[in-house]
């Protein structure tokens, strides 16, 4: 079985006993949300933590590349993140880029990067239009490693509406809120149904009993929690006497969730998933994550998505044998056997799809008994 980490020595290295061929050193820019809003932290930090784990296994296995990271924190800030990539473009002399969080981050600074000619992995970004907008352009540098918005709706729209009679929404006042209530009304509307009830609430808001009072009397059984301060929505039900089933984008597997709203609580709530604990290979590296980074290491699919696109973005460059961003970019867009962790495919990217998840990768976890497990 191929590894996506070769076996050559760093620096001098004998090929076919004669030749020599030196490591090449090759800079690889970062932008991510590091500070700011609690679930902006929770995405930008466990999706880092991937990258760095790539990373270091990719060194210790004797990657034929030196690659040093260079990381900036937007702080979700749009003025910001295009600044950095800017910065990476013109000063840092990087021959690509990762991230970041914040989907309208990327779509500020993608369009730099396409015109520069700088390939970009994006994530944890779940906007469905990233790499569409420039999939048609000859070549597209836009590609993404990370979860798909519609894809992930898509799948909880088809079970609930399966499994319950009345749905309803919660969502925040934010851009992506926003989006995601338009997709969800888009989604019902195409499946023939309708929500029972629509409630928004603005960011740092600290109580949604008014909300989930009025969820409750309009009978919803299911709620789409698209608020990203993803606790609060709990903390009313003791007081209101509700108990629905909650259904969400992938942020409610993150463990300080249910550190905040505890085991049982969030018992039974369902959301978009790109890992499966119960693979072998995903409750490894779920180990080796939890001992490099001890308490820090909150949300296993984040870190598995930034780990996969560590180990895509630095295969690809030892493929291209350059540190020249176009050979980068066909290598990238051609790169076969990665031995994933997420359930990104061994090919994931092909010339006219640049998303490393399609929709057959996605699908539900449920939180069973402390724990986030494919649901059935």
């Amino acid at each position: 079985m191929k590894s996506i980490v070769k076996s050559i020595a760093i620096g001098v290295a004998t090929v076919l006993g004669s030749a020599q061929v030196l490591a090449m050193d090759v800079k690889v820019g970062v932008i991510q949300g590091l500070s700011g809003p609690p679930a902006i932290v929770d995405f930008g930090e466990s999706y880092l933590q991937g990258i760095r784990m790539a990373l270091k296994e990719y060194k210790a296995a004797g990657g034929a590349v030196d690659v040093e990271l260079i990381v900036y924190d937007d702080e979700a800030n749009p003025q910001r993140a295009v600044s950095y990539a800017q910065r990476l473009i013109q000063s840092d002399n990087v021959s690509a880029v990762m991230g970041t969080v914040s989907s309208g981050n990327v779509m500020a600074f993608a369009p730099i990067l396409q015109r520069a000619g700088i390939p970009l992995i994006a994530g944890p970004s779940i906007a469905t239009g990233i790499t569409a907008e420039f999939i048609d352009e000859d070549p597209s540098y836009i590609f993404r490693c990370s979860m798909v918005e519609k894809f992930q709706i898509d799948k909880m729209l088809d079970w609930g509406i399966e499994n319950f009679d009345k749905i309803g929404l919660l969502h925040s006042t934010t851009g992506y809120g926003s989006f995601a209530a338009d997709e969800i009304q888009k989604g019902m509307k195409e499946r023939g149904e309708e929500l029972v009830e629509i409630q928004a609430a603005a960011p740092g808001i600290n109580d949604l009993t008014p909300q989930m009072i009025r969820l409750r009397d309009a009978g919803a059984g299911l709620v789409l929690n698209f608020h990203e301060s993803f606790e609060l929505p709990y903390r009313a039900l003791p007081r209101i006497d509700y108990k629905p089933t909650f259904a969400g984008n992938w942020g409610l597997s993150s463990q300080k969730v249910i550190d905040i709203v505890g085991q049982d609580a969030i018992e039974g709530t369902v959301m978009g998933q790109a890992l499966d604990l119960s693979d072998p290979e995903a409750a490894a590296f779920d180990e080796r994550m939890r001992a490099e980074f001890g308490d820090a290491y909150r949300w296993p699919v984040l870190a598995a998505l930034g780990y996969d696109s560590g180990r895509i973005m630095f295969q690809a460059i030892e493929n291209a044998g350059s540190d020249d961003p176009e050979a980068i970019r066909d290598a990238i867009e051609s790169i076969q056997d990665v031995e994933a962790v997420s359930s990104t495919p061994a090919e994931p990217f092909s010339a006219d799809d640049h998303e490393c998840l399609d929709a057959e990768h996605v699908f539900l976890g449920v939180w069973r008994d402390g724990r986030v497990v494919r649901l059935e």
